[in-house]
């Protein structure tokens, strides 16, 4: 049996949870119980080109620094323990999708980026106790698309009208997942 996932308009809780500037960017919220990473790398295949960067805030297992370094990933490091790194090969992607699957069944949250002109240093995420994740260096006008992926799923913020909407980002989801009508929204 497929594994489920629904895909639906977030709630403006998850909105809140960023500093973005208003109505730039459609919002999709992509729910899934146990991530695997195909899940993931699918479906940042079907919607970046190369190069896409992921930007692990908080990388609290040894052995993901490891595989970043050992496989001379071209990265940005921030504060102690957090990396930007930029992926230019479909090799490079499935191994970051799956570091970043399994940070985010350890709690923490992972933003990929997808854009023109984009530097390491500029999608560096700021969160404040209480308050929303800002990136203070970053030109949204340069960004397409986003994701912050979490442990139940991933929420896709993007100005491309490709996967603007649940029904249109379904497209971008391997056949080998079952979508879950009944707690999708496929209205738009």
């Amino acid at each position: 049996m497929k594994k489920q996932y629904f895909v639906q308009h977030p709630d403006p809780s998850i909105l809140n949870d960023f500093s973005l500037p208003k109505d730039i960017f459609q919002s999709v919220e992509v729910g899934i119980r146990d991530m695997e990473p195909d899940f993931l790398f699918t479906l940042a295949q079907n919607m970046f080109a190369f190069p896409v960067f992921f930007a692990l805030d908080f990388v609290m297992l040894e052995h993901v620094e490891k595989i970043i370094m050992e496989r001379n990933m071209p990265f940005y490091r921030f504060d102690s323990d957090g990396f930007i790194v930029k992926i230019d090969s479909v090799d490079i992607l499935a191994v970051i999708c799956e570091s970043t699957v399994e940070l985010a069944s350890n709690g923490m949250r992972i933003f990929i980026f997808f854009g023109e002109g984009l530097s390491e240093a500029d999608l560096v995420p700021t969160k404040k106790w209480g308050g929303p994740t800002e990136f203070r260096n970053l030109d949204f006008g340069k960004v397409e698309t986003f994701i912050d992926v979490q442990e139940v799923g991933l929420t896709v913020f993007t100005k491309n009208e490709k996967y603007n909407t649940p029904r249109k980002v379904t497209h971008c989801i391997s056949e080998d997942y079952a979508l879950d009508l009944m707690s999708s929204d496929l209205e738009s």
